[in-house]
Formats: structure tokens, C-alpha cells, sequence
């Protein structure tokens, strides 16, 4: 019993499930030893990401991260969709060669390097914040959903994107 207590409480970390108070019943199995609350891993998905699918089609948690999404700096969320290689990251003197497309949080399709057949090649100096901060930690070959605030993000400029903003971003190249 305590096996299939420990089998459950791992598999439940691993899908980023919350773990519900155990019962009378619970403690008695762990003979009334409490049990560490079970954290997931800090990169591991947290999203469902089919990457044969239509890359501009909004993904199902597009209007809310969901709460096994991870925490980034300045309120940013996101759920890493497909793990890089490597072990260097951009830098903000560096170029980055990504393709990506972004969404407003109804479902709303704003703008797309897919949809124009080509990655879009730029300094990652001259991007809105979010994309800096997301960009900074990960690694060429990754695949990321991330959930950007508008202060991170256009800051209610007239003419662009307003509200939080959701990028799936996969980073191809530091140029």
C-alpha cells in the first residue's frame, strides 16, 4: 500500500497535479509520518504541444497559463514544450534566429514567422522584455510557451497587441 501511496505522489508531481490532503486513512498507511510535498521539475513540460499541428492554430491554454507553468521573472510564465541542446544561451549582445507566433489571449493571431515561411533573425537587444527574458534561458532547439504580461510585454502602445500576450517560441540559432 505505502508503494502505491509513493507510485501516485510521484506520478502526480511529474503531471504538475496538486497533491489533495491525504485522509485518516492516508496517515495510517504512512503509519502518521508526513510526507514532503513533491515539487516538479523546474523545465519540464507543463503543456500539450503536438509539433506535426498548425503552428498559427491557438493552443488550447492560450488564455491562461496553466498552474504547472513555470515562473520567470516580472510575472512571465511558461511551459517548455520541447527541451534544446547545448548548454549556451543568448546573451543581450546576441542575435537570435527563431521561428514563433503569437497569440492575444482570446485566440486572437497577431503575428507569425510561420505564416511567412522563414524564421525571423533579430538582436535579442531589440525585442519587448519577455521575449528577452524568455530567450535568455533557453537553448538552440527548444521549443517554449510562454505567457508574457503587457508590462513586459507592448505596454499599451497604440497599434500593437494589448493584454497579455502567449508566444510558442522555438530558438533555431544564437547568430
Amino acid at each position: 500500500m505505502r508503494a502505491l501511496i509513493a507510485l501516485v505522489l510521484v506520478l502526480a508531481a511529474g503531471c504538475g497535479a496538486r497533491r489533495a490532503e491525504p485522509s485518516s486513512a492516508d496517515a495510517q498507511a504512512t503509519n502518521g509520518a508526513e510526507t514532503p510535498e513533491p515539487t516538479p521539475p523546474p523545465d519540464g513540460p507543463c503543456s500539450s504541444w503536438d509539433p506535426s499541428a498548425d503552428p498559427t492554430t491557438p493552443p488550447l491554454d492560450v488564455a491562461a497559463p496553466p498552474p504547472t507553468a513555470n515562473r520567470g521573472r516580472d510575472g512571465l510564465r511558461f511551459c517548455i514544450l520541447r527541451p534544446g541542446s547545448g548548454q549556451r544561451r543568448p546573451t543581450r549582445d546576441d542575435r537570435v534566429r527563431v521561428h514563433y507566433t503569437g497569440w492575444t489571449t482570446d485566440g486572437r493571431m497577431f503575428d507569425s514567422s510561420h505564416t511567412r515561411g522563414e524564421p525571423a533573425s533579430f538582436p535579442l537587444s531589440e525585442v519587448i522584455r519577455g521575449w528577452t527574458y524568455s530567450l535568455e534561458s533557453m537553448t538552440v532547439g527548444q521549443v517554449r510557451r510562454v505567457w508574457i504580461p503587457e508590462e513586459l510585454a507592448y505596454q499599451g502602445r497604440a497599434g500593437s497587441p494589448a493584454g497579455m500576450l502567449v508566444f510558442d517560441i522555438e530558438l533555431i540559432a544564437i547568430e
